[in-house]
């Protein structure tokens, strides 16, 4: 009876406790993997446009007209190598957004699933075969 009671009234308070402290995980550790992806994002794009650069250089200082073609040939590909990585970065960013949304909604539905209110027993997890 006092178990009942005590669920009662501090099951509701610890489901918001448990739902900010998944929410405070989740924040933290997206930001995390965003700012990992975004160092080594921005590391290549940074590696293609340095040698964009080199090539284009190499282009001004040819002794030929063929060699200076070729090395601005060589300054273009690198130009789309870098637009490749801007592209690709765009679409990872979308990506772990979605998955942050995901992970997010996952989270709120375990929690709102906790048995932590008067009258309510533990569910069996159909995947799992445990309780939540």
């Amino acid at each position: 009876m006092l178990s009942k009671l005590l669920i009662g009234l501090l099951g509701p308070a610890l489901k918001v406790l448990v739902g900010k402290v998944l929410d405070e995980f989740c924040d933290w550790l997206f930001e995390r993997l965003r700012e990992i992806l975004r160092r080594r994002r921005a590391a290549s794009l940074d590696k293609a446009e340095a040698r964009a650069a080199q090539a284009d250089e190499r282009a001004r200082r040819a002794g030929t007209p063929d060699e200076a073609r070729e090395q601005e040939a060589v300054a273009r590909v690198w130009r789309e190598v870098a637009e490749m990585f801007r592209q690709e970065n765009e679409a990872l960013k979308a990506e772990l957004e979605g998955v942050r949304r995901s992970a997010d909604c996952q989270a709120q539905q375990t929690v709102a699933a906790l048995p932590l209110e008067a009258g309510r027993r533990p569910t069996v997890d159909a995947k799992a075969g445990s309780k939540p």
